[in-house]
């Protein structure tokens, strides 16, 4: 774990002193933009060769729009390419979907054209040959014609609590607004802002980049952080930061490999939002210590725990997240300090969870107690794993609290735990 926590920081820190030169340079040079398209009628095929956003990268995917809703995030992503490495993360660009427009009704900037009736639109901030900032755009083209692997993600509230429509609405809202008052990209990512007229120093446009613009409206909207610290030194947000919010969860996918490079069911793995999603809800009850691994002057009796929750492949996060230790995350970044417990003793966590889920995603439970160590890294208890294939959880939908069993005994500790799964829609 050490060797590869020192070669994600290397890989970032290197970044960072690249990140403004190559920002420079990038800004100057040519792209494929808007201005190559004349609107077509409906029936006319829409030449979308040629367009490109300037961080989609290369590739493309299939994922469908169906049944996805205002508000939610995509984020776009793909592997080996410029902006794979420039980018702390595996992604590096984000959109929000603005919902399926009606006749007339959504001017695609980005395009140049009406929507076509019924299809979905979205909203995002990049830079192209014809234009810088804020646009809105049809969904097949900043989506589907941009990048090898795509996730869409749906913001829970605190407490594990489902977007009103009104809320959603007031998200794109919040969005749209500002297109035309923004003065271009925001190319300083080392920072972010709420309002567009706030930064100080103006180091940048007042606008956004893109994973600012979904991290401000909703911070603004319902004063929800999505900023889920993947980058060191807290530094702006990220679309890594976006996938590691403790409120965004994964409803839709199309990758080749899970976000620790492993391969994935047949080596691609495709999951479109249902029509019917599902919440997981998990509580922690108890974890009980047989074995303390550490001495009291080792940094006795400081344990946590680690949490994966939702998706199996692609996880929902249920806290801030230990993110170089096989993106899990630990539950005192949840507003819960180390709790202290030694030998022969129980805790109460008490620790309620969320995620949501399509009806074809797999399902993972995935819990881990660790006792805190500064001076020789933390020490890890067995795991308890809860582990469903899509048609072996539909079983357990509305049907209750179920649970690992009083004290389910790993070895050096024995865990507590209940869960039930909902449809929600």
């Amino acid at each position: 774990m050490n060797n590869r926590n020192l070669k994600n920081k290397k890989i970032l820190l290197t970044a960072i002193f690249l990140l403004f030169p190559c920002l420079m340079i990038f800004s100057l040079l040519p792209g494929y933009g808007a201005s190559f398209i004349v609107a077509p009628s409906f029936e006319v095929q829409f030449p979308t060769e040629g367009i490109r956003t300037a961080f989609a990268s290369s590739g493309t995917n299939d994922m469908s729009p169906n049944n996805l809703l205002p508000g939610d995030i995509i984020l776009l992503g793909t592997d080996d390419s410029f902006f794979d490495y420039l980018i702390p993360g595996k992604w590096s660009h984000t959109v929000i979907v603005g919902g399926i427009a009606g006749y007339h009704e959504i001017w695609a900037t980005e395009e140049g054209m009406w929507v076509p009736q019924g299809e979905t639109w979205v909203v995002h901030s990049t830079k192209d040959s014809t234009d810088s900032g804020l646009r809105t755009s049809r969904f097949t083209n900043v989506v589907n014609d941009h990048a090898g692997n795509v996730v869409a993600m749906r913001v829970l509230k605190p407490g594990g609590y489902l977007m009103s429509a009104s809320e959603r609405q007031a998200i794109v809202n919040f969005a749209v607004s500002k297109i035309g008052l923004d003065e271009g990209y925001d190319w300083n990512w080392l920072g972010k802002q709420i309002g567009i007229d706030t930064a100080d120093p103006e180091i940048a446009p007042d606008g956004y980049y893109c994973s600012e613009l979904a991290w401000a409206a909703y911070k603004s909207v319902l004063g929800i952080d999505l900023d889920g610290n993947f980058s060191p030194f807290n530094i702006g947000v990220s679309p890594e930061d976006l996938y590691w919010s403790q409120y965004a969860q994964v409803i839709a996918l199309e990758m080749n490999s899970d976000p620790n490079g492993n391969s994935v069911p047949g080596g691609a793995y495709a999951i479109d939002a249902s029509n019917d999603l599902y919440k997981l809800t998990v509580f922690v009850d108890e974890v009980y210590y047989d074995d303390e691994h550490e001495g009291w002057l080792m940094g006795d009796g400081e344990m946590y725990l680690k949490f994966w929750i939702g998706e199996a492949y692609f996880p929902s996060c249920a806290a801030g997240g230990d993110l170089y230790d096989n993106h899990l995350d630990k539950i005192d970044d949840a507003n819960d300090d180390y709790e202290s417990a030694g030998k022969r003793e129980a805790l109460n966590w008490d620790n309620y969870h969320f995620a949501l889920l399509s009806y074809n995603s797999y399902c993972k439970v995935r819990v881990q107690a660790s006792e805190y160590d500064s001076t020789s890294g933390d020490d890890d208890y067995p795991v308890f794993q809860w582990w469903w294939s899509p048609s072996s959880w539909h079983s357990y939908i509305n049907n209750g609290w179920y649970w690992s069993g009083s004290r389910y005994d790993m070895g050096d500790c024995r865990y507590t735990i209940w869960f039930k799964i909902e449809s929600v829609y």
